[in-house]
């Protein structure tokens, strides 16, 4: 694989629909199975007779930047003009909600970055136990 293309791969984004998925994949499993992948959650809640399971993580980074320049100089004077863009930090959030109904992940709402949210949310090893 050309550099080129390495480096657009590793940019790539994940649509929604796919973190939708694999979110659905965990239904049916025992909370138990998901806490021993997922960790233990930042917040658990209580709300109309059913368990929630919430889990915060969040990613830093740095922006790439591009600088752009102009200088120009004649005997002893030399003058230059110039500007950065982008850069900085960014920050990417991803927020999972999971519901919780006899035992079992009920359901899985989540918010945030696509790309961090699937990266988070690793795939369910077996068949769940009914």
């Amino acid at each position: 694989m050309s550099l080129p293309v390495l480096a657009l791969a590793a940019c790539t984004s994940v649509p929604p629909e796919g973190v939708d998925a694999r979110m659905q994949r965990w239904q049916g499993y025992p909370v138990e199975a998901l806490m021993d992948k997922w960790g233990v959650p930042a917040q658990t809640t209580k709300v109309e007779g059913q368990d929630w399971l919430i889990y915060r993580d969040s990613r830093s980074s740095s922006k790439p930047s591009i600088g752009v320049g102009v200088g120009g100089g004649s005997g002893n004077v030399f003058g230059s003009i110039g500007t950065v863009f982008g850069g900085g930090r960014s920050s990417d959030g991803c927020t999972r909600q999971v519901v919780v109904a006899d035992g079992k992940v009920a359901q899985i709402r989540w918010q945030g970055d696509p790309k961090l949210c699937w990266e988070l949310t690793p795939v369910p090893g077996d068949t769940p136990q009914q």
